[in-house]
């Protein structure tokens, strides 16, 4: 029998009162207890938080009324198994300070959405690793602390050294542990599925007429051929949240400042070279007296 409303609305209760009691005597504590106690209420954070990611990416499915399902295929999956758009989602919250820690869950993430600890996304699920990152974690740049402010550097070198980062940890020579499941499936994919003929190439979704207006801002990639069919591709998307902007400018305007809000890259099995690979698919950054602002690398295979 589940547990009630009440049983659950006291275990939270508890939990604030067991580290609000601590909290008030810290004082009168041990630097090693200090300590002992800064990771405990930092790690509940933390799971709080990777709670509140899964929780907040399954409603924002529901509310676009599709299927979801949690914690079957991957964290999260939203859409039918044969929805154009369906997706399976590993959803990651991060709130630990150094870049290390935030490789460490990018690793573990891999591993997730290859299918190797227990949840398979199904056959046509874009998979997506969306990774959170609260305060300020400097990623992708080296270091971090909690307290320590991000080191300035342009957009341009953050773009950059995220891709760098993530295709080092997901393909490149010597794939990480997961990292060779995921590029064998990547790579397994033929680019001729029966239906479309003639000439073929790879768009995002939201440049394809069909789609500009039911998924505007998609950044999947889709095959097409010389006659607008369009069939699935298998991919993987990456996507960088800061939820604290990262402070940044562009090489060529380096006294504008910028707040990045969100990078996202693709990996998938490119036609001409015949080899997964890692591009950049969008970046969503904004001014600190304007709304969002979008660009985009158009950058296609033939």
């Amino acid at each position: 029998m589940p547990q009630s409303l009440d049983d659950l609305r006291e275990r939270v209760k508890t939990i604030n009162v067991v580290f609000s009691q601590l909290l008030s005597d810290w004082n009168t504590l041990a630097e090693a207890s200090q300590e002992q106690l800064t990771t405990g209420i930092n790690k509940a954070y933390g799971q709080a938080a990777s709670f509140q990611h899964e929780y907040q990416t399954a409603m924002a499915g529901k509310d676009k009324h599709r299927p979801v399902i949690t914690q079957k295929f991957a964290d999260v999956t939203i859409g039918a198994a044969d929805d154009f758009f369906a997706k399976s989602i590993e959803a990651k919250s991060l709130t630990a300070p150094t870049k290390g820690d935030a490789n460490l869950l990018y690793k573990k993430a891999i591993k997730q959405i290859a299918g190797e600890t227990g949840y398979m996304p199904r056959a046509n699920d874009v998979r997506i690793i969306d990774l959170r990152i609260e305060g300020t974690n400097p990623w992708p740049l080296p270091g971090g602390a909690y307290g320590k402010a991000r080191d300035q550097t342009s957009l341009e070198d953050i773009q950059k050294l995220a891709k760098e980062e993530l295709w080092k940890f997901s393909g490149g020579d010597t794939p990480a542990d997961g990292a060779r499941e995921l590029m064998s499936w990547l790579n397994g994919e033929t680019h001729k599925p029966k239906f479309l003929k003639g000439g073929k190439e790879i768009y995002f979704a939201k440049d394809l007429k069909q789609f500009s207006t039911s998924n505007p801002n998609s950044s999947r990639v889709l095959i097409v051929d010389e006659h607008k069919k369009v069939a699935h591709l298998r991919c993987v998307t990456i996507k960088i949240r800061y939820i604290e902007g990262y402070p940044t400018y562009k090489k060529l305007k380096p006294k504008e400042s910028l707040y990045l809000d969100e990078i996202i890259f693709q990996m998938y099995k490119d036609i001409t070279d015949l080899k997964a690979q890692i591009r950049l698919a969008k970046i969503r950054y904004r001014t600190s007296s304007s709304d969002a602002v979008f660009t985009r690398d158009y950058t296609y295979t033939s």
